[in-house]
């Protein structure tokens, strides 16, 4: 039996050697990455708000983010976090360059929640949560600021 620390490495050479491979069609033409990027944006905005409860397909998110229309019998909430989460996706790009700040982080949370919650996007959470369906304790929330310190340091 493979300890944890060789099966982790295993997977990392498996990836490196994909990349290894990826990096042989690079660069890639310019009407390829828009289609990655535009297909990640709704993919990623689907799934990361699934995740969340969020009941729109990705077919409905795909209309409400690139068409603009929004879907009946849908709440306004996740018509917003849709769009909040393509807006902070296309701001991801315009920090590729340089390292990531806490206030690249937190301007992040307020371009998806700035029309969900105006009153706490942009800012740390001031309260503890629970991630139902997991163990999982997320950590209080008096020590996140300190963690998301930490976090961007290394």
């Amino acid at each position: 039996m493979k300890s944890h620390f060789a099966e982790n490495k295993d997977v990392l050479n498996k990836i490196d050697s994909l990349k290894s491979i990826l990096d042989g069609y690079r660069p890639f033409p310019d009407h390829v990455v828009k289609q990655l990027k535009d297909y990640y944006r709704i993919g990623m905005t689907y799934s990361s708000n699934a995740i969340e409860g969020n009941t729109l397909t990705e077919s409905e998110t795909k209309v409400i983010i690139e068409d603009e229309i929004t879907i009946g019998g849908k709440s306004l909430r996740e018509h917003y976090e849709a769009i909040g989460h393509a807006k902070a996706y296309d701001h991801i790009y315009s920090l590729l360059d340089k390292p990531i700040s806490e206030e690249d982080v937190l301007f992040l949370h307020r371009l998806f929640f700035q029309q969900i919650d105006s009153e706490n996007a942009g800012r740390y959470r001031q309260r503890n949560v629970i991630i139902t369906g997991t163990d999982y304790l997320p950590p209080d929330y008096q020590k996140v600021p300190e963690l998301m310190k930490n976090i961007l340091r290394t």
